[in-house]
């Protein structure tokens, strides 16, 4: 089934070389993802990503592991690495990254004590989200958000449990590809290379990674792709030819193509977005805002 993301953007204040230094809420959204959908969320390195489903299921795919999330879990994610969650229903999830040394300070504790993985850590992210909200369209102001997301980690703290039920190793093949597959995203030249740089037939790595992540490699590959090409496209100061050749896609017709199956608009229309014109164009399904 195609992905279509319609995520919803809390408008925030950049948090400041300050407030970064200290504790800064880089991000914060929601966003949905369809029954067998994916979402591969790329590394930030120096952030934290905390994700917590708020309705229905995902599967999530992270270093050598694999486990279902439902609310009101939550779990934390260095940003150096990168994860993939898979819809296992149609599903929302809240999602938070945080930057700053207390952030890091937190949750390296959290990690070397017990792990990431919280119970019921969704109804912190909640409440969090809840607060950022109460400014509707306007950029709530960094220091505002920087103590919300300081009630976050204290909600959190002691809470941590280090696997989540379900949790299990991914397959040697399936974690080899899915970290060549995050890596060389933008160079691999097709599945067929990638089956054979890890020495087993294209048949078998991709009945076994369909049995694992739940969507061919070849998509999976295409989605890494996509999320990469939203981040530079959110950026700005992108040509669309530019994002093409960097996020690994033939040509830019084909990805505009691609891109307007998974995101519901073209690279072009989703660069030019700005919160006075999304609420029209987006209203179908949630408001997306910029920041």
């Amino acid at each position: 089934m195609d992905q279509k993301q319609t995520d919803l953007y809390y408008p925030l204040e950049a948090p400041g070389d300050f407030l970064s230094e200290l504790l800064g809420v880089w991000e914060a959204c929601v966003f949905t993802l369809e029954a067998g959908s994916v979402r591969a969320l790329p590394a930030e390195p120096g952030r934290w990503r905390f994700l917590a489903p708020a309705e229905g299921s995902a599967r999530v795919a992270w270093t050598d592991r694999a486990w279902t999330m439902e609310p009101p879990q939550a779990a934390a994610f260095p940003g150096g690495e990168e994860l993939s969650l898979l819809a296992a229903t149609d599903c929302s999830v809240r999602s938070v990254t945080l930057v700053g040394g207390t952030a890091d300070a937190v949750l390296t504790d959290c990690r070397r004590e017990a792990g990431l993985f919280f119970e019921k850590g969704g109804l912190a992210l909640e409440r969090m989200l809840h607060r950022l909200s109460a400014h509707g369209r306007h950029a709530l102001p960094a220091g505002e958000a920087a103590e919300a997301a300081f009630q976050l980690l204290l909600a959190l703290h002691g809470t941590a449990s280090a696997e989540p039920a379900g949790d299990r190793r991914l397959p040697l093949v399936v974690e080899a590809a899915l970290g060549i597959l995050r890596r060389e995203y933008a160079f691999l030249d097709g599945i067929g290379e990638l089956a054979d740089r890890l020495e087993v037939s294209q048949e078998y790595l991709t009945r076994s990674f369909c049995r694992t992540i739940g969507i061919t490699p070849g998509k999976y590959l295409n989605q890494v792709r996509i999320e990469n090409a939203r981040l530079l496209l959110r950026q700005g100061g992108h040509s669309v030819q530019f994002v093409s050749d960097a996020c690994g896609f033939t040509n830019a017709n084909y990805f505009a193509r691609v891109f307007r199956a998974a995101v519901g608009m073209n690279p072009a229309e989703y660069a030019r977005l700005r919160p006075e014109t999304v609420a029209e164009e987006e209203k179908r399904d949630s408001a997306l805002y910029v920041l």
